[in-house]
């Protein structure tokens, strides 16, 4: 075999890899413009469920609380009375200082004893990749899809002749 069929042959080989691996990596780009903002909206519906199951605890203790505290009006102890008492007579003990918002009802002290302290919400999902950002922004996604779809079609063009 001569230098020149060797040659061409292995050119040969080179290009139509070439253009498979141009065919696959456009196919893996239209697949990422297609999966990822659906990825995207996945997150979105996670994030929401997350904060809605956090406020359901949230009101789930609180709930409970006011039970628990209904439950000690049934068989009250000391303090219970103590704290009726004082919030039913508009009084506080010595050692606190009312502090009553306008509009808002006087008996602080109960409400305060009952209320759980609130826990802010964290959100434990990570940022969004360059990727995810240009597949599901509009402009750039048009863009991302063509380009995956001209390496589909040069990957499947046939090889030029010499």
């Amino acid at each position: 075999m001569t230098d020149t069929a060797r040659t061409n042959q292995a050119d040969h080989l080179v290009g139509e890899l070439g253009r498979w691996l141009i065919f696959a990596s456009g196919l893996v780009v239209l697949v990422a413009a297609l999966l990822l903002p659906v990825q995207a909206d996945l997150r979105a519906t996670r994030q929401e469920r997350d904060r809605t199951l956090h406020i359901e605890r949230a009101q789930n203790q609180r709930i409970d609380r006011y039970r628990g505290f209904l439950n000690e009006l049934h068989s009250p102890d000391e303090h219970t009375v103590q704290l009726l008492a004082m919030s039913q007579l508009g009084k506080i003990p010595g050692d606190r200082q009312a502090l009553v918002a306008p509009g808002e009802p006087g008996d602080t002290l109960l409400v305060e004893s009952i209320e759980p302290q609130p826990e802010p919400f964290v959100d434990t999902q990570r940022p969004m990749t360059r990727l995810e950002r240009f597949t599901t922004d509009q402009r750039t996604r048009l863009w991302i899809i063509a380009g995956g779809l001209v390496a589909v079609f040069y990957g499947l063009l046939p090889a030029a002749k010499p």
